[in-house]
């Protein structure tokens, strides 16, 4: 997936990837997930899109991988395991 490869999405993925965004149920880190796919379809390089969220460009190229393979359900977080935190 290195290199200029960028992902075409339609109309309604589109549609689908800005209501993730704005769902205010969503964390930050999910919202900046969708953003990625959408900058990358809009033909945005994966070095731009890493400087653009502060975020390293394995990063970006994981997080398009994993939408390639699942859709928006792999860019939600999933549940930690383990003991929650105090605070």
């Amino acid at each position: 997936m290195r290199g200029n490869s960028y992902i075409e999405i339609d109309e309604k993925r589109q549609k689908e990837l800005l209501e993730f965004i704005e769902s205010s149920k969503r964390k930050e880190r999910e919202r900046k997930r969708a953003m990625a796919i959408l900058l990358n379809s809009q033909k945005k390089s994966v070095k731009e899109i890493a400087s653009m969220l502060n975020r390293n460009t394995d990063t970006v190229y994981d997080w398009l991988i994993k939408f390639k393979k699942g859709g928006i359900q792999e860019l939600i977080d999933k549940p930690m395991p383990g003991r929650p935190k105090k605070l």
